[in-house]
This record gives C-alpha cells, structure tokens and sequence, in this order.
C-alpha cells in the first residue's frame, strides 16, 4: 500500500514539471536559421603518394642483440661462476636479507660480520662468497662490504655487477 502511494506521489508531482508552451524555442530556432546560412565548406582534395618501398636487408635488425655470442670466434670467453668450488653457507641468501653488523681486526687480517636471516653471525673476508649470484667479497671497509656478483644474460653468458652491504646500526 505504501510503495503505490509513493507511486502515484511521484507521478503527479513530475506531471507539474511539464511546460507545454514552447513558443519561446521555436522563435529561437526561426531565429538562428534567419540569421545563419549554414555553409559546408568542401572536403580538401587529397593527392596520392607514390608508394614507398621500405628495404632494410642490408641493416642489423634492431630485435637482436648487438654482440651475438655464437658469431664471435669459438666458444663463449667471459666471466663464468667456478661450479666446482665447494658452495659457502651464505650463498643461500639473497643479498638484501644478509646485514652487515661490524668489523674485527687481528693484526694484518681484516673481517666483516655478516648476519643471516636466521640469526647467524659470519666472519668473512676478501675472497669469501656471499649471495645467490656468486658473489664474491672484493673489499671490506668499516663501514661497507664491497661485492663483485656473476649474473647471467640472455645470450647465455654471464654479466659481472657490482653490489655493496652497507653497516646496519
């Protein structure tokens, strides 16, 4: 009962908003067609090119890489990991969860404190390995751990980058 009374509410309060007279729009419209010739102006004529031949046989296509490595003399000659070195503990971490909490000295040896995900502290030193990407310890300071990593490309080589463990406080 009420959803019909609610009904037949909206339906004679939007039959007041009705306006029959539209004298004063159709006076405007006589006026704008008055005053306005419409005018189309004509559609440019457009003139045929000649066809162009793109010929690029003779120009290194740009999807490929630059240096192939197969191409190059013999087999592939960069930097390569060392598979036949035994694997160090904290090459099973990525870089970026091992932190750097000190240094220790003992006469003409230097090392670093290296902490692990689970807790673990390491000594390491020039030469140790760190890091999933091979990372091999090219220099120690007080207050960073300067790294040399073998990343692979995609020609199949390996690529070398440099990264660095900064002094956690």
């Amino acid at each position: 009962m009420k959803r019909t009374i609610l009904i037949l509410t909206s339906l004679f309060s939007l039959s007041g908003c009705v306006n029959n007279d539209m004298d004063d729009l159709q006076a405007f419209v006589q006026k704008t067609k008055a005053t306005h010739k419409g005018k189309v102006e004509p559609l440019p004529v457009f003139t045929n090119q000649p066809p162009y031949a793109y010929d690029a046989r003779d120009i290194r296509d740009p999807f490929k890489p630059v240096v192939d490595i197969e191409v190059m003399s013999g087999p592939y000659r960069g930097p390569r990991p060392d598979e036949n070195r035994p694997r160090e503990p904290l090459e099973d971490f990525s870089l970026d969860s091992l932190r750097m909490v000190g240094t220790l000295a003992q006469k003409a040896s230097e090392w670093i404190l290296i902490k692990d995900p689970d807790g673990l502290l390491h000594r390491v030193s020039i030469g140790h390995y760190m890091g999933r990407n091979y990372g091999k310890v090219i220099g120690i300071s007080e207050e960073e751990v300067s790294i040399l990593e073998l990343v692979p490309d995609k020609a199949g080589g390996w690529v070398e980058r440099h990264a660095s463990i900064a002094l956690s406080e």
